[in-house]
C-alpha cells in the first residue's frame, strides 16, 4: 500500500491510530493491519474511502465479501493483478459521459491505490483531460458534462497533492498560471509531479500577475517556477507575461513553462532563461536532474 495514501487516511479519516516507538516510528497491531487491508480491498473494488472509513472492522469484512461475490459474478473478470491504467481510463471516461461524479471519484481513487504518481498522472489523468477537451470541442460532450468532470478531477488532484510527502528541507518548486490564464489543472499537476520527485511543491493558484509570482518565489526561496499555459484565446499575451516573470526572477531560479498554448511557439522558445517543456515526463526529468 502506498505510504503517502496510508498517512493521508490516518490524518483525514483516523482509520487506525498506531502506537509509536521511542524514536517516533509507527507500530501497527495485527488488528490495524487487518483493518487497513480491508479498507484497501474495499477501495480497490471501487468504494470511496470517505464512505468506508467510518465502518467497523466487522462491517468492512461483510462489505468486502459482498464486493468480491459481485465481482466473481461478472462474465469478464479483471486480471488477477487488478485493472490496467487503460482500463481505469476507460471507466473514468464512461463516468464522465454518464455524469457520475461519485463514480469518477471512486475510479480515480482506485487508480491512486494501484499505481505510482507518474502513472496516474501520465497514463490516466492527462489522457482523460485530453479526451474531455476533445469531446467538448467536437460537441460530443455538453458543457455541463465537461464542467462536472473538471470539478471532480480538480478535487482529486488537490487530494493527491495533499497526500504526496513534502520532504523537510527539500528545494522548493512553485507552480501557477500567468495573468489571464484561469485553467489551473496543469499547474496543480506540476505541483504534484514536483512533490512526487521529492520537492517541496507550493501551488499558487491561477491567473497571477508576474510580480505576484515572483514575490511568492522570492519569499519561499524557490529554485524552480513552473507555469502552465493552456488558453488559446489569450495565447498572444503569454510571451510578455512569461518574459516579465523571467526578468524579475534571480538568474539562478529556473523558469519552466508548458501547455498547448506555448509548446511550439517560437516567441516563447526564444525567451532567454525560459525552458519550454513538452509534457509532464519532461518536467519529471528536469526535476530529477535539478532535485534533492
Amino acid at each position: 500500500m502506498n505510504p503517502a495514501v496510508l498517512r493521508a487516511w490516518e490524518k483525514r479519516y483516523g482509520v487506525v491510530v498506531p502506537s509509536r516507538t521511542e524514536g517516533g516510528q509507527r507500530l501497527y497491531s495485527d488488528d490495524d493491519v487487518l483493518r487497513l487491508s480491508l479498507l484497501h480491498r474495499a477501495v480497490e473494488e471501487g468504494r470511496a474511502i470517505s464512505q468506508v472509513a467510518p465502518l467497523s472492522t466487522e462491517e468492512l469484512k461483510g462489505l468486502v465479501k459482498e464486493d468480491e461475490a459481485e465481482r466473481a459474478s461478472f462474465t469478464g473478470p479483471e486480471p488477477i493483478d487488478g485493472p490496467s491504467p487503460a482500463r481505469i481510463l476507460e471507466r473514468a471516461q464512461r463516468a464522465v459521459d454518464k455524469m457520475e461524479p461519485g463514480e469518477l471519484e471512486k475510479i480515480l481513487t482506485r487508480g491512486a491505490m494501484a499505481f505510482s504518481v507518474s502513472t496516474i498522472i501520465e497514463e490516466i489523468v492527462v489522457p482523460l483531460l485530453g479526451l474531455i477537451g476533445r469531446g467538448w470541442e467536437s460537441g460530443r460532450l455538453r458543457p455541463a458534462q465537461e464542467h462536472l468532470a473538471s470539478v471532480e478531477i480538480r478535487r482529486f488532484l488537490e487530494w493527491m497533492l495533499g497526500t504526496v510527502n513534502r520532504s523537510e528541507g527539500a528545494p522548493v518548486l512553485v507552480s501557477g498560471t500567468p495573468a489571464g490564464e484561469r485553467h489551473e489543472l496543469g499547474a496543480i499537476i506540476s505541483a504534484i509531479t514536483g512533490a512526487a520527485e521529492g520537492w517541496d511543491s507550493v501551488y499558487l493558484g491561477p491567473d497571477l500577475p508576474a510580480e505576484e509570482i515572483v514575490l511568492a518565489a522570492l519569499r519561499l526561496e524557490a529554485e524552480v517556477v513552473a507555469l502552465s499555459c493552456v488558453d488559446p484565446s489569450i495565447v498572444d499575451t503569454f510571451p510578455e507575461e512569461i518574459g516579465k516573470v523571467r526578468e524579475r526572477l534571480p538568474a539562478d531560479v529556473q523558469l519552466v513553462v508548458g501547455g498547448p498554448a506555448v509548446n511550439g511557439r517560437p516567441e516563447v522558445q526564444a525567451l532567454e532563461g525560459v525552458e519550454v517543456l513538452a509534457d509532464f515526463q519532461e518536467l519529471r526529468t528536469r526535476l530529477r536532474e535539478s532535485g534533492p
